[in-house]
């Protein structure tokens, strides 16, 4: 036995049949030996075993009948040792080998529990290893081709999320397959329009099915090859409730079939809500007919009026008053009139035009841009910016123009330009130390054609389209500006929609306040002649001491009173550490934002140099000074510029119990908030503050430097006081 289980599994199948054909000549000698003795009867018989042993019969068949026994018997075994060797073994091996078929890239069969069917095992775990490659591949190039197409789709949804049209993607059913947001504004829906949901439940039926049907028969017939507007179609339709016009653009999507050629699939809706532009139309043609047929009949009173008086000069007095009576009062009519259709003419002209929200910094710059390129005056941004709602280019266009007659007519080479809200308008102050410019001047520049602006368009039309005009008004003595109103933006920007802001530990270091008086020439400067740098920060939290890290910072300087809206600092910096998530909608910075940026080291340097020589000014400055001064030493710099506070000159000017914070303050004065929560935007909003209550010091006798920060320690003091007791 030891003998056999050495064997391998081919030896042992050489043996078992080897066993075999020995049995089948055993059986084929003896039943060759039978048949030859029935053909000889007479032949003796053949006797191996002695006479008397098995019986008195033929010895022939005694030894026929253990021949077929032990063959029998061979035949036995040898499947006994065939399904114990092979069949067991076989059925096993399929097992397993299922098990690669279905399971991981790591299973395999284990070649030595089948070493008797050597080398089967082997090649199966080769096919597994191949099958495990094959099926690797298969899933890198499903992950690539899906990557591929969620890139694809990303730009898609890009793109159709950029678009102001409406887009709709169709099958030949009308069920959307595809559509954008400005569909769900243009359409009015508050809810998903749905994957699958039939356009023609949201648009009127007929004007869709028409245009499909003409293209459908354009491309059958194969005019679309040729066709100027290939398988496009332009359409009007409107919501099913009958509110909203739609001006639609429908295109075909083909595919090609080698027997019927091309073969519509479905169709794109591309769609513009029209509802305003015919209303304007319709408000058009009105204008029209009072400017025509409602001027006739009082034109055709006038006349005969004039007409009577004329020729019949000797009419008595009571008649003559009379005719000059329906003179007056046919004039006061046609001037009403006239008013009125002047009023709608300008209504409909800025509705049609094309107006946009802007950012005032960005309008100014670029009036800057153009004025000096044009070698005209200079232009220094100043003030807070707006957002106003107007037609940028022709704006810009109209305000150089402006400015340079202005320098033209003063001999004034600098002005400042601002924005400032008051009331219902954003008003564009130009600014210039002198006298302001007579009507008679201004009024004169109205019909002067602008140059670069379309359509030939002069000073009156570009105000006109925005319901605006202009003047010139002194605002102190030496002092006059120029003023354009210009209608505020129509949606809220910047972060007012963001949570209320974290709210800071007031007086968080008191020796961080309290400071000595500046130098001598420093500190008796008055307030209204130093330059200042209003600045803000924006952290990861609210204890520098226990790691939280400066995100963001930023500054903009004061001088002689004006903020310089141009001169700014402002920089993300890269915390070197997470923000947190629950900060982040304060202050709208997020670890993407700062990831690339420099340190704080790198940065607090150059916030250094953008301050020198100035006066330091925040709000709840003890705050910001903390995240400075735990840096001075990594970023090799000393903040050591006198500071002012704007929450203790609120404390001191308006009382304790009034709300210091920056939008409480600035809601009490006035000041309309924009861009807040964010470092730039926060010290542009401290700025204005400030130079309110620089006016306001003045008045309580506080002129100088010396004179705020005096007053300021004293209330440092006081506090310092209050909270030991």
């Amino acid at each position: 036995m030891d003998l056999i289980a050495r064997l391998t599994g081919r030896q042992k199948l050489a043996v078992l049949f080897s066993v075999v054909n020995s049995g089948a000549v055993i059986m084929t000698a003896i039943f060759a030996f039978l048949m030859h003795r029935a053909g000889n009867p007479d032949a003796a018989p053949l006797s191996v075993i002695p006479p008397g042993v098995g019986g008195s019969g033929d010895p022939l068949i005694t030894y026929a009948v253990a021949a077929i026994a032990i063959s029998a018997l061979a035949v036995f075994g040898l499947w006994l040792a065939v399904d114990r060797i092979v069949l067991r073994y076989v059925s096993a091996l399929a097992g397993e080998t299922r098990v690669i078929a279905h399971g991981n890239e790591g299973a395999r069969v284990p070649a030595e529990r089948y070493h008797a069917l050597s080398p089967l095992p082997q090649a199966i775990n080769e096919l597994g290893e191949k099958l495990a490659a094959a099926r690797a591949g298969v899933e890198r190039a499903v992950a690539a081709s899906t990557a591929e197409v969620q890139e694809q789709k990303g730009r898609l949804s890009a793109l159709l999320r950029d678009l102001h049209e409406g887009v709709l993607v169709c099958n030949q059913h009308h069920q959307i397959m595809l559509y954008n947001q400005a569909a769900l504004k243009l359409l009015h829906l508050t809810g998903d329009l749905g994957i699958g949901r039939d356009l023609l439940q949201v648009v009127t039926k007929a004007p869709v099915l028409h245009t499909l049907e003409r293209l459908s028969l354009r491309v059958k017939d194969g005019r679309h090859t040729s066709h100027p507007m290939g398988t496009t179609a332009q359409f009007v339709a409107s919501t099913t409730d009958g509110r909203y016009l739609l001006e639609g653009r429908m295109s075909l999507m083909l595919q090609q079939d080698e027997e019927q050629g091309d073969v519509v699939t479905g169709y794109v809706v591309t769609f513009n809500d029209v509802t305003a532009e015919l209303a304007a139309l319709g408000k058009r043609d009105a204008v029209l007919r009072a400017a025509t047929e409602g001027f006739r009949q009082p034109v055709a009173n006038l006349r005969a009026a004039a007409e009577t008086l004329s020729d019949n000069p000797d009419l008595d007095m009571d008649q003559r008053r009379a005719f000059e009576r329906v003179i007056i009062d046919e004039c006061a009519m046609l001037s009403d009139r006239l008013e009125q259709v002047t009023g709608d003419y300008r209504s409909i002209i800025t509705g049609a035009w094309p107006m946009s929200d802007i950012h005032t910094g960005n309008l100014i710059n670029l009036v800057s841009t153009r004025t000096t390129a044009a070698g005209g005056p200079t232009i220094t941004l100043t003030g807070l910016p707006q957002w106003l709602h107007a037609d940028s280019y022709s704006l810009v266009v109209m305000l150089d123009h402006v400015v340079q007659r202005l320098g033209e007519v003063t001999g004034v080479g600098n002005f400042d330009m601002s924005a400032e809200a008051s009331g219902a308008w954003i008003y564009v102050d130009i600014s210039w130390e002198g006298t302001p410019v007579p009507s008679s001047v201004t009024d004169s520049w109205m019909d002067e054609p602008l140059p670069d602006a379309l359509g030939g368009l002069t000073v009156s039309d570009v105000l006109q389209h925005h319901r605006s005009d202009l003047w010139c008004e002194a605002t102190r003595a030496g002092h006059a500006r120029m003023r354009v109103p210009l209608p505020p933006s129509e949606q809220l920007h910047g972060h007012s929609d963001r949570a209320p802001p974290l709210t800071r530990p007031e007086f968080f270091d008191f020796s961080l306040l309290k400071q000595p008086v500046a130098t001598a020439e420093l500190g008796s400067t008055p307030l209204d002649k130093l330059t200042f740098v209003v600045f803000d920060t924006e952290t990861t939290g609210l204890r520098p001491s226990d790691g939280d890290e400066i995100i963001q910072i930023a500054g903009v300087r004061i001088v002689n009173g004006r903020i310089l809206t141009g001169e700014t600092f402002s920089q993300l910096v890269n915390p070197g550490r997470p923000i947190p998530p629950e900060s982040i909608p304060f202050h709208g910075v997020t670890d993407d934002m700062v990831r690339d940026c420099p340190r704080a080291d790198v940065v607090l340097p150059q916030f250094k140099a953008f301050t020198s020589g100035a006066v330091l000014v925040a709000h709840n400055a003890a705050f910001d000074l903390k995240f400075l001064k735990m840096k001075e030493r990594a970023s090799g710099v000393k903040f050591d510029n006198p500071v002012l506070d704007t929450m203790l000159l609120s404390r001191q000017l308006q009382g304790p119990d009034a709300e210091h914070s920056l939008d409480g303050i600035a809601k009490r004065m006035g000041i309309q908030v924009v861009d807040r929560h964010t470092a730039l935007g926060d010290s542009l909003l401290t700025a204005a503050i400030f130079l309110r209550f620089v006016d306001m010091l003045r008045e309580q006798g506080f002129v100088t430097l010396d004179d705020a920060i005096r007053s300021a320690n004293i209330l440092v003091e006081l506090h310092t006081r209050e909270r030991a007791f």
